[in-house]
């Protein structure tokens, strides 16, 4: 049997890629502009604790399955401050979709990204 090795990649695929980017950018994740080669589309990318994020044009404009629906998945990011994250996502328009809240493993609270899907933020205790 074969064991995964963590997680190496979360690539998102977006019909806003530049709102997408200024969210993710809101929350910390420093996504920055990248192209491998010329018949490639632009896109964004970068590298969090060996994982590589990007964001790509996406070919069509469907929204994501909504929390808890069939489909619907979430990636959660680690953050020194949830509160101060949550207000920089609102300045660049993201809906709040549960508010900060103190739970056994932290602080965290859960957002929509300009696609619909959710995104949870949280710090860990101490």
């Amino acid at each position: 049997m074969t064991e995964s090795r963590g997680v190496g990649a979360l690539v998102l695929f977006s019909s806003n890629p530049q709102q997408c980017v200024q969210f993710y950018r809101a929350i910390g994740v420093p996504l920055e502009e990248e192209r491998h080669g010329e018949d490639e589309h632009v896109h964004h990318a970068c590298d969090i604790a060996d994982v590589h994020i990007a964001v790509f044009p996406a070919t069509g404009d469907t929204a994501a399955p909504v929390l808890g629906e069939p489909g619907c998945s979430f990636v959660g990011f680690a953050v020194d401050s949830v509160d101060s994250t949550v207000e920089a996502a609102r300045s660049v328009g993201a809906e709040i979709l549960q508010p900060p809240d103190e739970f056994p493993w932290g602080r965290r609270a859960v957002l929509r990204d300009p696609d619909g899907r959710p995104v949870e933020i949280f710090a860990r205790p101490g």
